[in-house]
């Protein structure tokens, strides 16, 4: 019976940043390109977070009844399976080495996992040890001869404007797959959405990509062009939304059309983890949750997880429910609904349709990756705009008990914290996104976002960049004690944020505060603060500016006074009008103007 590739196991190619996501090594081992020499004593594993196969996550969610390892490998060593019992109260029981064989002379080793079923064994890895003489190894897959439950043709929409340096290599990737997996020839297709209308690539004749020329509408408008154009084609069973100034790991796509080809449950979707590009081995997010009572409601899983740490790839971690999948990488049936994006741009569109739609059917899984910049260097006063307007129209239109003093709550404790901190600029956006909410569907209707977003971006203020020289050599402020950091914000309130206080006990002296914070208690005592990342040279200065300050508390209060007077009527009218906000009709007008 023809087997099916479920996942390959990976050795680190030249460019990866973290070995140990891939591979560990024992004794004399070298590795270097794809490859891995092992001297006489010498072992490598694959009990790694890309490395893995997740058995108990696979039993769950698909009809895999068998399963077995290939290895690529020459020399005289073995080849073992270890299977690693489900956790226990939090730890690991105990591992076993369930089957083994002599690295083979054909230069493939297949080893199968008996008794698959079994539920013992929550995860499985490969081990590989070089005995009488030296072992070449170049790496492995997972595979089963299992019937596929069903046809899969996946189409991935990238949407893009001027990221060629992402967009290229991650389509030379995709393509390459394509033709080199068999399991994926002929059923997987890219394709392009090009916002900027100028991208060109040098895909072989007959390559399964098309690029379609698009308005500047952003990216919900570049996915929706994407999930129409698919729909409309008929070809495709599944589609991948992805974003295009990520990093792709490839054999992501090879477990995402596994998943989808054995999946139990027809609506499926997968997410993509995402891990820092700028430290490697660091997950930023691996789905989230949403609080809408809170003052943030996104709550990412998996925030900052070490993805080396040999316990975290061995767990059999069971599902975690979430309410909404990014799209970075987000994959879905194209049936799953006939609704298009919102039309709220940059942010908040990913999680709208993940509420609506296709977070209560989504999935990650080990190795399902991409690598994305720090948010925090993206964060402006302008994603301030988006958030405000945005979540505010999320909001009521998915949550019935969401009430206009959840939506005021939640606006006066933001600018405030923003107030107090004297970021005036974070404000004064904020201030304009909930009065672009005030307006109603029509005026979102109405709007064109390509000039509404440049002149966002016209933004100057708090909007991180190269540090000078001399700011950069300003001393990294050591953040206090939790308890001393709650009291300073404690004072703030009857102190006004350090307004009413004497200029004589305002200091000077530049304070530095994490990029992404809101430094209160620093705020009141000091007239500058320097808002920089922790690892890179980059951040802004703000300054205190009283004017400014009672100007912006005063516009705080009439906005608060509008959402209570507005906001039932709105409710009412924004959920009217989802239907036309998010049909065929509605974005094709968009995609003709």
């Amino acid at each position: 019976m023809t087997s099916f590739l479920l996942q390959s196991m990976s050795l680190p190619r030249p460019e990866t940043t973290e070995p140990l996501l891939y591979v560990r090594g024992d004794g004399d081992v070298q590795i270097s390109d794809s490859r891995a020499v092992l001297r006489r004593g010498a072992e490598i594993s694959f009990d790694t977070s890309f490395g893995v196969f997740a058995a108990g996550r696979w039993r769950r969610l698909t009809t895999i009844e068998n399963l077995f390892a290939i290895i690529s490998a020459s020399g005289s060593g073995r080849v073992e399976i270890v299977g690693v019992e489900n956790k226990l109260f939090g730890s690991i029981q105990k591992e076993k080495i369930v089957a083994s064989a002599s690295i083979s002379s054909s230069g493939a080793t297949l080893v199968e996992v008996p008794n698959f079923g079994e539920r013992k064994f929550g995860t499985y890895f490969v081990r590989v040890s070089a005995e009488e003489s030296d072992v070449v190894v170049t790496g492995g897959h997972w595979s089963t001869t299992t019937k596929a439950a069903r046809e899969t043709r996946l189409s991935l929409s990238i949407t893009t404007f001027n990221r060629q340096d992402y967009v290229k290599p991650t389509v030379a990737k995709v393509l390459h797959l394509e033709k080199t997996v068999e399991t994926l020839r002929g059923k997987m297709r890219v394709l392009v959405v090009d916002n900027a209308r100028n991208i060109t690539f040098d895909a072989e004749p007959g390559a399964p990509i098309t690029v379609v020329q698009n308005p500047n509408l952003g990216g919900a408008g570049g996915f929706a062009r994407g999930i129409i154009h698919l729909r409309n084609e008929g070809w495709s069973t599944h589609i991948l939304l992805m974003d295009d100034d990520i990093t792709l790991e490839p054999d992501a796509l090879v477990r995402t059309f596994a998943l989808f080809s054995f999946a139990r449950d027809e609506k499926l979707c997968v997410h993509g983890a995402m891990l820092s590009e700028e430290r490697g081995w660091m997950q930023f997010e691996a789905g989230s949750k949403y609080r809408w009572r809170s003052l943030y409601p996104l709550r990412a899983i998996g925030r900052e997880d070490d993805l080396r740490l040999r316990k975290l790839a061995l767990r059999d971690a069971k599902e975690k429910k979430f309410a909404y999948t990014a799209w970075w990488y987000t994959a879905f049936p194209v049936s799953i609904t006939r609704d298009n994006p919102l039309p709220i741009f940059v942010r908040g569109d990913d999680v709208s349709y993940g509420l609506l739609h296709t977070g209560k059917h989504s999935v990650t899984l080990n190795g399902v990756i991409v690598w994305h910049a720090d948010f925090g260097l993206k964060n402006n006063p302008s994603s301030l705009f988006y958030e405000k307007r945005n979540f505010a129209i999320i909001d009521t239109l998915v949550f019935d008990r969401h009430h206009w003093w959840h939506l005021a709550r939640r606006f006066i404790a933001l600018s405030f914290r923003n107030l107090f901190s004297m970021r005036y600029a974070s404000v004064e956006y904020m201030i304009r996104g909930v009065r672009a909410f005030l307006q109603g569907p029509a005026a979102l209707m109405a709007t064109d976002h390509s000039a509404l977003h440049d002149d966002l971006r016209k933004v100057s203020e708090e909007k991180p960049g190269p540090l000078s020289a001399e700011l950069a050599a300003v001393k990294i402020t050591k953040p206090r004690i939790k308890p001393i950091r709650l009291i300073g914000f404690a004072l703030a309130v009857p102190l006004v944020g350090g307004y009413i206080l004497p200029k004589a006990l305002r200091r000077n002296d530049l304070k530095t505060a994490p990029i992404d914070s809101r430094a209160v208690g620093l705020a009141t005592r000091y007239n500058r603060i320097l808002y920089r990342h922790d690892r890179l040279p980059e951040g802004f200065v703000v300054e205190r500016d009283s004017r400014r300050f009672f100007a912006l508390l005063r516009e705080v209060c009439v906005v608060t006074k509008d959402i209570a007077l507005n906001y039932r009527r709105l409710k009412r009218e924004y959920r009217e009008a989802y239907p036309t906000l998010v049909s065929d009709e509605s974005w094709q007008k968009r995609f003709d103007s």
